[in-house]
């Protein structure tokens, strides 16, 4: 009479830096007879697994591992072997229609690439790999490394649906990480348009992005007929700094003309322009943040606004700011 089998949970931590996280991978249960034994890593039951690691100059730590599904424990020591295989990662590619590029060799190490299911046991101790995100990785991209079961001792089949982990690693910071610049040197030294005629005294001029008021707005030429898009500011900070990104508060209002597609462009003397960024707002009246792409030493900022919300040819902004 069949059995059905009782298949134990691996704990797979994802740890980064000093912190690590388990959950329970729910294997699904399957008709055996005794003496069914199968070797499987229980995080590719949930593949991709994402792994998102600050960009710091640290270690991190990708924990796997593999499983015994069987009739029971196992009952007798299994030596499990490991192995980043990148055929792996084209195949997935191919399936899922992705382009995710192997995680650089240069940016990781194995603690070790093999470990036992002792007897009596169902698991391996928890294996590492360390990742440092400052060799070759670029921010904010993802990369994929497949680890996948090489071989197996003592005859044990493999559960061949379950020998690959997948893991999507990317690069990233925190918003919290970045103060705000202070404002008090800025200036708005240039505007391809703004409309004198809009609000309250001086309303709709370039200066209102920095007014530390969200009841304030720039809003385009409207009077006398409106200024067609692309429209553009330049934001003089003062001072040059590392610039890591921006932050962008709409007009207080349901009106449609919000910036939706934004490029952002920098320069140390206002001759000549790094590109920064392309960016997309949502449509919303609170603070939106954004890392940019290129993280360059600036003092001029120039925002061009390319597309809006309600495809209008107008746009408005009440508040820009910079980390």
């Amino acid at each position: 009479m069949n059995t059905k089998i009782i298949i134990k949970y691996l704990f797979i931590a994802l740890a980064i830096v000093t912190s690590s996280g388990c959950e329970q991978i729910d294997i699904p249960k399957e008709d055996l007879t005794p003496g069914y034994d199968r070797i499987y890593m229980a995080a590719a039951a949930r593949n991709p697994n994402a792994v998102k690691i600050k960009m710091a100059d640290s270690v991190y730590h990708i924990t796997y591992g593999a499983s015994f599904g069987g009739y029971g424990k196992a009952n007798q020591d299994i030596e499990v072997t490991f192995e980043i295989d990148p055929s792996k990662a084209d195949l997935f590619n191919v399936k899922n229609g992705t382009s995710y590029p192997l995680l650089p060799q240069d940016s990781y190490e194995f603690s070790q690439t093999s470990a036992l299911i002792k007897k009596g046991t169902i698991s391996t101790e928890p294996l590492n790999v360390k990742v440092n995100p400052f060799e070759k990785l670029e921010l904010f991209k993802q990369y994929i490394l497949p680890i996948t079961i090489k071989s197996v001792s003592s005859g044990i089949a493999l559960n061949e649906s379950l020998t690959t982990a997948y893991y999507l690693v990317q690069p990233s910071l925190d918003f919290s990480d970045f103060p705000d610049f202070n404002r008090s040197k800025w200036s708005v030294v240039d505007v391809s348009t703004e409309e004198p005629a809009e609000g309250e005294v001086n309303g709709g001029l370039g200066i209102h992005i920095i007014d530390n008021k969200t009841s304030t707005f720039w809003h385009s030429k409207w009077d006398g007929g409106e200024a067609p898009l692309p429209h553009w500011f330049i934001v003089d900070m003062g001072e040059s700094h590392l610039l890591r990104g921006l932050s962008f508060i709409g007009r207080q209002s349901s009106n449609n003309g919000k910036p939706a597609s934004v490029k952002v462009e920098t320069s140390i003397d206002r001759t000549s322009w790094k590109e920064a960024g392309m960016l997309n707002l949502q449509n919303t009246n609170s603070q939106q943040k954004f890392f940019l792409s290129s993280f360059n030493e600036s003092r001029y900022i120039r925002i061009t606004i390319l597309s809006t919300h309600g495809n209008t040819r107008y746009s408005h902004l009440a508040e820009l700011g910079a980390f």
